[in-house]
């Protein structure tokens, strides 16, 4: 049975109802109030009212109250359209899309012809991407108003959106016969043209397609020059008109012969492919080449293409034309092709003899002037080439013969502070970056780099100092300026430095604001399904939508959610670690004065805000209250009763796809398996396997779930009992015991740090500790690669076993790696910064004469 429709409201109260919906909309929402206010007094249980109050209060701030006067209005009154209306618009405004979209629903049962409530359901299912829907809402807002050309563009892309290209097609020839006295150069027009366009060939009509292209570029109507003429050649193309294509895909490379895009195109139509080199490939871009004297890229699209003797001479002539022209991007240019261990020695051969010739031009008796120049710079490459390759000695060497030569390029310390990081001399390397910007303070990318390399350092608080040099001066901090501007980098870098400090409350919440971050940059598409509709402009439509389905794989958003993920995980595996992180901690003086600074920054700011509010409030007007940080160390993130819940809800956008992203399959089966989800932490190592099946981290979780099953194995349905038998049988073949299958996979894997860890860690899972230290020590054999990273993870493991022989492996590391200081005890490394501040501040870094070996960072007189 229908609900029964209230009394309609006397005519002077029906009056005020739409002066408070017209208030409403122009955002009065002071006076809105006193407008409900007035209607109640008359008819206090008029639901449409109280639901509109309840609207206004949510929009002020006023979310649980207006939310309870939303639900109110809506009982008083289940058959207004406005009442449902209004509690889908407070449901959106909390984003809770799917409630939402189930109001609209029901206000659209009363009035199926309110455009109102049918625009904002169109632009929710587009938001929650419910195609089919969207088709009928906008054919029914079609079907309303006709008249609109608008209406009919917006079914169009809901056809497209949907798939349903042939419709949009009939949609679109319908519509441009309707379209008379066109303006020239109308954008919008010209918008909706290549749209049609793109419908066409989707319909794969090629040659309709090409006659239209043809037509509106010869009659002007295409403003966006450049799109067409990227479509002609495709086009062309998929018709089979090779030789029209080429010669279309030529003018294209003439108008941009330094585009790397046209190129492959142009190798496309060709049907050749720069991933597989062929004769045919090198004489095309040798053509080009010629061609276009200036152009780098078919010079560089050569060196990929080419290998053995012809690789050496092209090699030769722009390795040499870059030094000579002192290019700083040189080796970030060359370096993909060091993929190929015969180029990396070709280029390196190329480098050495070029350097040599200039060493020995600079004791000749006439120079050449443009030889010191590109001396230095040759350097800043040689030192990048062995930096990469490993050979940090060799690296600090070239760094330190460049910067005797020239003390005063920014780029040898940033060069040298990222070989020293390399290295594992964080301390070393900070120092190096302070250097730098000490020799140009006011350049904001130096300052940057600084501030990062301070991060990595676990020096938040001089980060911080840092990036409040370029930061706005009334901020509460620079922290939070860059916070407001969205600075993932930072976020991200910050997030990870405090969790290297083991500050875990300011961690999470820096890894939590990534992903509330991302999840506005999601929310804020939802305006432009109006606006890009309305403006026309269709084709970047398409693009956004396109972007925002690969958002949350951008790889910093990755890296926060697993960090934050390995956060939780360590609360729930050490119960009252978040109390320990919640308590308070003893602030340096600087960090207090700072602080009060930024107190009064936040009065100040206060006291300004408030008088601004007393001037809207004079004109009536409101605006949306802006986001409080309500949470700013961290402790209500971190003082949660389910971090594997938690973990979990952030893991849930990945689970839903077959992706290939090792570190979350990872993650995803240590929080599976605490939360006893044997089948979930099965498709987790499956997914696994499939990525990386020698994955290291892999193989010790394989190890811990054999081990593991047994005990949660028990009590599972049948069903679910065979599927983690087969499951089993897949990912440990044979039915090997573990330490079996740990000891097979050291002999396959016995040259890799990181493989030799993960048997370690897996030897200690098993219960042998002696196995474990054993394992950890082969990491010093010469066979085997260590980086630091790796040496301060088998530290951590010995420390876990209480091994008493941690002082003597870190002595081999350090021999190992004698740049290093990270293997250094804390006492000593924070000596080590005292006395590197104190040269710094007596002498600076160009002039000291300390040698110590383990800093590595002073520099050594050259012998050139």
């Amino acid at each position: 049975m229908p609900p029964s429709k209230p009394a309609p409201l006397p005519p002077k109260e029906a009056a005020l109802f739409k002066t408070l919906l017209s208030q409403y909309e122009s955002r009065q929402l002071k006076k809105a109030i006193k407008t409900a206010d007035q209607i109640l007094k008359k008819v206090g249980d008029h639901g449409e009212t109280i639901s509109m109050k309840g609207l206004v209060l949510s929009y002020q701030g006023k979310r649980e109250e207006g939310m309870e006067l939303v639900k109110k209005g809506l009982r008083l009154d289940l058959s207004s359209h406005i009442c449902w209306h209004v509690c889908g618009l407070v449901h959106k405004q909390d984003k809770n899309y799917d409630e939402a979209l189930k109001c609209y629903a029901q206000a659209l049962k009363y009035d199926p012809a309110n455009m109102n409530i049918l625009r904002d359901a169109a632009n929710l299912q587009a938001q929650l991407r419910l195609f089919d829907g969207l088709e009928n809402s906008r054919l029914t807002i079609l079907k309303l108003r006709m008249n609109l050309k608008q209406n009919w563009v917006a079914l169009a892309v809901a056809y497209a959106l949907n798939g349903n290209w042939k419709a949009a097609q009939s949609l679109l020839d319908e519509l441009l016969t309707l379209v008379k006295e066109v303006p020239a150069h109308d954008n919008e027009y010209s918008e909706l043209l290549l749209f049609y366009l793109t419908v066409l060939e989707r319909n794969q009509e090629y040659g309709e397609a090409l006659k239209k292209l043809s037509d509106y570029t010869e009659a002007k109507k295409i403003v966006d020059n450049m799109h067409a003429a990227i479509i002609r050649p495709r086009l062309l193309q998929k018709l089979s008109r090779t030789e029209e294509a080429l010669a279309e895909y030529k003018v294209l490379i003439a108008r941009n012969p330094d585009c790397y895009e046209f190129y492959r195109l142009y190798l496309e139509c060709l049907g050749l492919s720069l991933d597989e080199p062929s004769e045919k490939v090198i004489e095309e871009l040798e053509a080009f080449a010629s061609e276009f004297p200036t152009a780098l890229v078919p010079r560089r699209l050569l060196l990929t293409v080419t290998t053995d003797e012809r690789f050496q001479s092209l090699a030769k002539e722009y390795v040499i034309r870059g030094l000579k022209k002192n290019i700083p991007s040189l080796f970030v240019d060359l370096k993909p092709l060091y993929k190929d261990d015969a180029k990396r020695s070709t280029i390196q051969a190329i480098v050495e003899e070029y350097h040599a010739g200039l060493e020995k031009e600079s004791s000749s008796t006439e120079p050449d002037r443009d030889s010191p120049t590109t001396y230095v710079w040759t350097l800043y490459y040689l030192g990048l080439h062995y930096s990469s390759c490993g050979d940090f000695q060799r690296a600090d060497e070239i760094f330190n013969t460049a910067l005797q030569h020239t003390p005063t390029l920014p780029e040898l310390y940033m060069a040298k502070a990222r070989n020293l990081k390399r290295a594992g001399d964080l301390v070393g390397a900070v120092a190096m970056m302070d250097a730098a910007v000490e020799l140009d303070g006011q350049d904001r990318f130096l300052n940057t780099k600084c501030a990062t390399y301070h991060l990595r350092n676990g020096e938040v608080e001089e980060a911080q100092r840092l990036f409040g040099l370029f930061t706005k001066k009334d901020a509460t901090s620079p922290g939070k300026d860059l916070e407001d501007m969205q600075s993932f980098k930072f976020l991200l870098e910050d997030g990870q430095a405090h969790l290297k400090i083991n500050r875990l409350a300011l961690a999470l919440k820096r890894f939590r604001t990534i992903e509330r971050i991302f999840s506005d940059l999601h929310e804020d598409q939802f305006d432009f399904h109006s606006f890009c509709i309305r403006r026309f402009t269709l084709n970047i439509y398409f693009d956004i939508i396109q972007w925002d389905d690969r958002l949350r794989w951008h790889p910093i958003f990755v890296r926060a959610i697993v960090n934050a993920a390995n956060i939780y995980i360590r609360l729930f595996d050490t119960p009252g670690l978040a109390a320990e992180q919640t308590a308070p901690l003893p602030q340096p003086e600087e960090v207090k004065q700072s602080k009060k600074q930024a107190k009064k920054a936040k009065m100040k700011a206060a006291e300004e805000a408030k008088k601004a509010a007393a001037e809207k409030e004079k004109e009536n007007e409101e605006v949306l209250p802006a986001f409080k940080d309500d949470d700013p160390d961290g402790h209500k993130a971190i003082s949660v009763e389910d971090p594997l819940e938690q973990a979990a809800n952030l893991l849930q956008p990945f689970a839903a796809r077959n992706h290939d992203l090792l570190d979350v399959w990872l993650v995803t089966y240590d929080v599976a398996i605490r939360r006893k989800k044997v089948l979930q932490a099965l498709r987790a190592l499956e997914a696994a396997k499939r990525i990386n099946p020698t994955s290291p981290q892999l193989h010790y979780r394989l190890i811990d779930f054999q081990l593991a099953v047994p005990g949660l194995a028990e009590g599972m349905e049948t069903v679910e009992a065979v599927l983690l038998k087969d499951g089993l049988a897949k990912l440990a073949p044979g039915e090997q015991p573990p330490a079996l299958q740990n000891s097979q996979y050291l002999q396959e894997h016995s040259s890799d740090a990181a493989a030799v860890i993960a048997v370690a860690r897996a030897a200690h899972k098993i219960g042998s500790s002696e196995e474990t230290e054993a394992h950890l020590f082969t990491l010093l054999a010469d066979q085997i690669s260590l980086n630091p990273q790796h040496g301060l993870e088998a530290l951590k493991l010995l420390e876990d076993i209480k091994s008493t022989r941690m002082d003597e492996f870190r002595d081999g590391c350090k021999k190992k790696l004698p740049l290093s200081t990270v293997f250094l005890p804390s006492e000593e490394l924070e000596a080590l910064r005292k006395k590197y501040k104190t040269s710094e501040t007596n002498d600076g870094p160009e002039n000291s004469q300390e040698k110590d070996q383990n800093d590595a960072l002073l520099i050594e007189p050259s012998s050139t």
